[in-house]
């Protein structure tokens, strides 16, 4: 009988994605080793694991959100870590880097917006107080919400994925400094803990809702005169009135003031900028936190019990009881 003929050649392997980082694909959250500047190394330990089991009974005004909201994300980790080093080039002059040191630091926020209440709209020292309760109690519960996700979805932080792909190479990054992969360091320090979803964008849209929510109850006055909040939606005062933040000294980044919304997206832009962060972290933070800097304005409102005026004369309290008033609630 004939020969049969040869079977045909097996079709080419499909494309395979880029190789995760080295280490067996670990693509958890791993330390990062850290200088102090003496001769001695650190490694972090992750802040907060306890978070994980966080629940609503954990938060202060508001209500866990749904985990499910920031799902762990699909990285190509190496696409992720040539943005992430193309992002921090990109940063060149000294307003890029005090605007990523500003919104490093979140208290620079907070003190920015009690200047702002205080020399910017006529707020009393009261109504300040309620504010920063609030603001803290919002900050509070998104920062507790977005950690409990970055322990459930741990993710590696790009220092380490470019020390373990460019060990060797030479990189280009911010002020047009140089160097090898393997001594990578984020313009600010890195936080020790998951990459994913970003902190930040987390408690900075929620500080957007809870000024946008808040702001509208409160008798905002320029120059003697009542303003509404949609007239004056600045929250952290122009350099010209307020070149740096109290207490802590930072440079205000935005000479013409920064709105709500510029916060927001600021906070998480930079995130991207000083090389903390790949590109789905900063999105999912701010839609794990949505709506919860509204929710805990509202619950802050009620705390003041049912009014028919301003936040300003619910905190003002009733009149002088006379000695009649007096007797009678005694007897």
């Amino acid at each position: 009988p004939p020969t049969p003929p040869p079977p045909p050649p097996p079709p080419p392997p499909s494309p395979s994605p880029p190789p995760p980082p080295s280490g067996g694909g670990n693509t958890c959250w791993r330390p990062i080793p850290e200088y102090d500047g003496k001769g001695m190394t650190y490694e972090m330990d992750h802040v907060a694991p306890f978070l994980r089991f966080a629940t609503s009974a954990t938060l202060t005004m508001t209500t866990m959100p749904d985990m499910a909201l920031a799902p762990g994300p699909s990285y190509d980790y190496v696409a992720e870590a040539d943005a992430v080093i193309a992002n921090m080039a990109t940063v060149d002059t000294a307003g890029e880097l005090d605007e990523i040191r500003f919104f490093d630091g979140k208290l620079n926020v907070a003190l920015g917006l009690i200047g702002t209440l205080l020399l910017g709209y006529g707020q009393s020292i009261e109504e300040i107080m309620l504010h920063s309760f609030g603001e803290t109690s919002a900050v509070h519960d998104a920062g507790v919400a977005v950690w409990k996700n970055k322990l459930l979805n741990s993710r590696i932080r790009p220092t380490t994925v470019i020390h373990e792909l460019y060990p060797d190479d030479s990189l280009r990054l911010n002020d047009n400094m140089t160097v090898r992969g393997k001594h990578f360091q984020t313009i600010v320090r890195t936080m020790s803990h998951s990459e994913f979803p970003s902190g930040s964008a987390a408690v900075c849209a929620a500080i957007r809702d809870f000024v946008d929510a808040l702001w509208p109850h409160l008798t905002l006055t320029v120059q003697g005169s009542e303003v509404s909040y949609s007239d004056a939606p600045f929250v952290i005062l122009p350099n010209t009135a307020m070149a740096t933040v109290p207490l802590t000294g930072a440079v205000n980044p935005a000479p013409g003031g920064l709105s709500a919304a510029a916060i927001a997206e600021r906070c998480g832009a930079t995130r991207e900028l000083g090389g903390m962060h790949f590109s789905q972290s900063v999105p999912a933070g701010r839609k794990l936190a949505a709506g919860m800097g509204a929710e805990a304005a509202a619950t802050l409102l009620s705390l003041l019990g049912p009014r028919e005026g301003s936040v300003r004369q619910a905190l003002g309290g009733a009149a002088p009881c006379a000695a009649g008033c007096c007797a009678a609630a005694v007897g």
